[in-house]
């Protein structure tokens, strides 16, 4: 458990000015939800959130001030949730237009997060699931049994919902997040991406290399239905009722079922280009569905998942700056002993500082400090000197008016 202080130094970090540098690449889009008929969110790379009001037609981007990459978010009677990179959670209760860093508790990965009725769970990498009884305002860790890393997270209602991880690993709750119980998938390893609690009796289980799975009894047994053939990884699944569901795969896959999940088809997808993973999909009815992925991508169905298009009569072509930023790669060796690298991009030439700290949050060492041309660069971190433990780095990057900050944590072992 960390303590206040350090908490406080990792949230003033995190809440540093992340302005966005102009670049050919767009950021990758992982994880898109409806609020309303109309309205839609999206989150992805460098604290992206974008927010729609009229189903897609334009997008305007929101200020998270923030750069930790953003994995899943949820929308309930108007409190947005959004979970990303190094424990980070955001929290908005003005439809976007301000967002709150909340920090549970770690800084592990979070990569999904539910909000229902007031209940909010959020699940991670090491096993991690926190759950919330005041609709995210505060966290409190949830005991899994596992060290897994947790992909996504679906409740059927504030009680019953699955979280589903890595290596097959598949838990349920029936106490709104607080407990949590593994479910017997010993038939497979491999890994889950996504769960959709379709109603009290029926979920699915989708994941890497065309995995998917469907149970009618609550989870006791499973079958695979009969699907396409496919070595893409499966990256979402959801059903808009009890027999209608679609799945998101690599290479631009889309799946559709009307039956259940007992058979699936290969929809019909549009795409310009080179065909984009498609990383999480959302529908608000039977027919209206936007799906996104990598490279700024959002294609939209409105006949209920059969085809997808980037644009069609009812959408026109998104707007928005989603722009590839500053990157600030995992030190290498990690865990290190006693020296590692530290690799770091730069869109355009800036004044760059990076420094480390210890997990008080005090600055240990100063590794760089000056001017930096555009491209990649590379700094070796000598800790011969420090004691084992947990060390972050933080870059800093000014071009004019424009400041990046990022953050990441190493370990070092003697």
């Amino acid at each position: 458990m960390f303590t206040t202080y350090f908490k406080s130094t990792l949230l003033a970090f995190l809440l540093l000015s992340a302005s966005i540098f102009a670049q050919n690449s767009q950021l990758n889009e992982h994880a898109v939800k409806f609020e309303s008929s109309t309205t839609v969110s999206l989150v992805g790379e460098n604290g992206l959130i974008m927010r729609s009001t009229d189903r897609g037609l334009t997008w305007n981007e929101q200020q998270t001030n923030i750069s930790n990459v953003l994995f899943g978010t949820s929308i309930n009677n108007g409190i947005s949730l959004a979970a990303g990179e190094n424990g980070v959670i955001l929290r908005s209760v003005d439809n976007g237009t301000t967002w709150d860093p909340i920090l549970p508790g770690t800084t592990e990965n979070l990569n999904d997060i539910e909000l229902l009725d007031g209940t909010a769970v959020v699940c991670g990498n090491n096993g991690i699931i926190y759950y919330s009884d005041d609709a995210g305002l505060t966290w409190n860790p949830a005991v899994t049994n596992t060290t897994k890393n947790l992909r996504d997270v679906n409740f059927l209602n504030a009680m019953t919902g699955y979280a589903a991880g890595e290596l097959g690993t598949l838990l349920k709750t029936e106490d709104g997040g607080q407990s949590w119980t593994t479910m017997d998938m010993s038939f497979t390893t491999r890994n889950f991406n996504s769960v959709e609690a379709v109603n009290e009796f029926t979920a699915a289980v989708v994941g890497d290399e065309g995995t998917a799975f469907m149970t009618n009894d609550g989870g006791i047994s499973w079958y695979g239905p009969s699907i396409l053939m496919t070595e893409n990884d499966f990256n979402e699944v959801v059903f808009f009722n009890d027999n209608e569901g679609v799945i998101a795969g690599d290479n631009g896959m889309m799946l559709k079922t009307d039956d259940g999940g007992y058979s699936w088809q290969s929809s019909t997808v549009t795409i310009a280009g080179e065909s984009n993973d498609l990383n999480s999909v959302a529908f608000y009815d039977t027919q209206i569905g936007i799906a996104v992925g990598s490279d700024g991508l959002e294609i939209y169905s409105t006949d209920g998942g059969l085809t997808w298009v980037e644009e069609s009569p009812n959408y026109q072509i998104v707007f928005g700056s989603k722009r590839q930023s500053v990157t600030l790669e995992q030190n290498y060796p990690n865990p290190f002993n006693p020296s590692t690298n530290i690799n770091y991009n730069l869109p355009s030439g800036a004044n760059v500082t990076l420094k480390v700290y210890d997990i008080a949050g005090r600055e240990v060492a100063n590794l760089f400090s000056g001017y930096q041309n555009t491209g990649s660069h590379s700094v070796r971190f000598d800790a011969a000197g420090l004691a084992s433990g947990v060390y972050f780095y933080k870059l800093s990057v000014q071009n004019g008016a424009d400041f990046t900050t990022k953050v990441n944590k190493m370990i070092l072992t003697k």
